[in-house]
């Protein structure tokens, strides 16, 4: 009964707080859609602590009081009018990608961002802030960004079952398949809590995702969902890369080689899978990976060079010869400059003579490899497999470590969270890995799962 009456009181305090209190939110009208998620993020925080809200989009400083201007710096009017009105500019240790500013002066707070995320992030500290004072705090100043360049989990869109007349990994997007794809309340709902956790990247696992995602003009028939299914696919695919990307994550599409879909291997009498390439199948693929550039070009893509290719230079010659200038094409008939960001997976892969082989001809470019029971059963790693991650790290690209199955790596599974606090250390400090890529706790049935 006490902590009830606690809890009671606690919320009383906290409305009364900032009841009826009148409070302006400035942000430029050119503002990127994540630094107005930001927006509606602080808007919704002061809401509910009791707050009157009025979000004015302008390129002036409004004279109401108590204000909060929100912007990112780089040549942003509202901006650079509080900095003339005496407010700090980031310095030299606080600059970086996501990185953010608050400063409160009197009834006047800044939130700065060096990029849109970092505005984005700032926006939500200051938010998690209010719902912790229950009012505005006043008087601060805080700078903050990530130690880690990327970090997200992945879910699997595959099945711990094989479909009939099919092989490993080879599971179409489809509402039989995957219910969960098609509900847009719940993606809204799983990408809030990802913002709110400031995760950055969202994998998708498949085995050959083009065939359900895209239609190529040369081999119509590779398709392997029915028409409705497909505009569906497309439908919601948009709709998830464009949800994503205003809370400031990037969606990466994993794929695995060689694969082909069923309908095309049934046409030429060829099998799915393949350890070796042939101008067909190199063709299919190459015009596959362009048209998904093409048509999802805020998408990243994740290559499994193992599994079934097998050979470091058939792995080579398909990530050089087919995959990097699949995506190019997509660039080309976009008209952009700006690479897509590829990464790397090592397992199974000579990922070292393919990045060497890759970087002189694409430069966005990241790795990753295993941190789990399977290669580093500490939160030490030492030996033969800290070495393959320190080796990927010092290519000139960005390593991310890959906490895969948990099982894997047993404490992950029930929180442990000085082991997990030491691991993701060790990450940083012995593998020079700058990612954080995150399996689910169960990850062939999710989201059918404890997490």
């Amino acid at each position: 009964m006490k902590r009830l009456l606690s809890i009671a009181l606690f919320l009383l305090i906290t409305a009364a707080a900032c009841s009826g209190q009148k409070i302006s939110i400035v942000v430029s009208p050119e503002a990127a859609a994540r630094v107005n998620y930001g927006v509606e993020r602080l808007n919704s925080a002061l809401s509910d602590a009791g707050c009157d809200v009025e979000v004015s989009r302008q390129s002036q400083v409004p004279q109401s009081r108590p204000l909060i201007v929100v912007g990112t710096r780089k040549e942003n009017s509202l901006v650079d009018s509080m900095a003339k009105s005496g407010f700090s500019s980031f310095e030299s240790g606080e600059v970086g990608n996501e990185a953010f500013l608050l400063e409160s002066k009197g009834d006047v707070t800044v939130v700065t961002g060096c990029d849109d995320s970092g505005t984005l992030y700032g926006c939500m500290e200051l938010a998690d802030r209010i719902k912790k004072e229950g009012t505005l705090p006043k008087d601060y100043r805080f700078a903050d960004k990530p130690v880690m360049v990327l970090r997200g989990p992945c879910i699997g869109m595959q099945k711990c079952r094989l479909l009939p007349g099919r092989r490993v990994y080879e599971y179409p997007y489809t509402p039989e398949n995957f219910p969960f794809f098609y509900d847009k309340e719940f993606w809204n709902e799983y990408l809030d809590l990802l913002a709110e956790q400031r995760m950055n990247t969202l994998y998708l696992w498949n085995g050959h995702p083009f065939a359900s995602l895209v239609r190529l003009e040369d081999y119509p028939y590779a398709l392997e969902v029915p028409e409705d299914v497909f505009q569906k696919n497309v439908e919601v695919f948009e709709y998830v890369t464009r949800e994503a990307d205003k809370r400031g994550i990037w969606v990466i599409q994993m794929f695995y080689n060689i694969f082909v879909s069923k309908p095309f291997a049934e046409k030429h009498n060829i099998s799915t899978q393949h350890r070796q390439s042939t101008p067909l199948i190199a063709d299919y693929n190459r015009k596959s990976i362009a048209a998904f550039v093409q048509k999802y070009p805020n998408v990243g893509l994740l290559v499994c060079l193992g599994e079934a290719l097998r050979g470091s230079e058939n792995q080579v010659q398909w990530f050089t010869e087919v995959i990097i200038p699949g995506v190019q094409d997509g660039m080309k008939a976009l008209g952009i400059t700006e690479e897509p960001p590829i990464v790397l997976r090592a397992h199974a892969a000579d990922a070292n003579a393919v990045m060497h082989a890759a970087l002189p001809i694409y430069k966005n470019l990241y790795t990753m490899a295993k941190y789990n029971g399977e290669s580093l059963t500490t939160w030490e790693p030492r030996g033969s497999w800290q070495q393959v991650h320190l080796n990927l790290s010092r290519l000139g690209s960005q390593h991310i470590a890959n906490v895969h199955i948990l099982a894997n790596l047993e404490p992950f599974r029930y929180g442990a969270q000085r082991f997990i606090q030491k691991c993701v250390q060790a990450m940083l400090t012995r593998l020079g890995a700058q990612g954080l890529h995150l399996y689910p706790l169960f990850y062939w049935n999710w989201p059918y799962s404890p997490d």
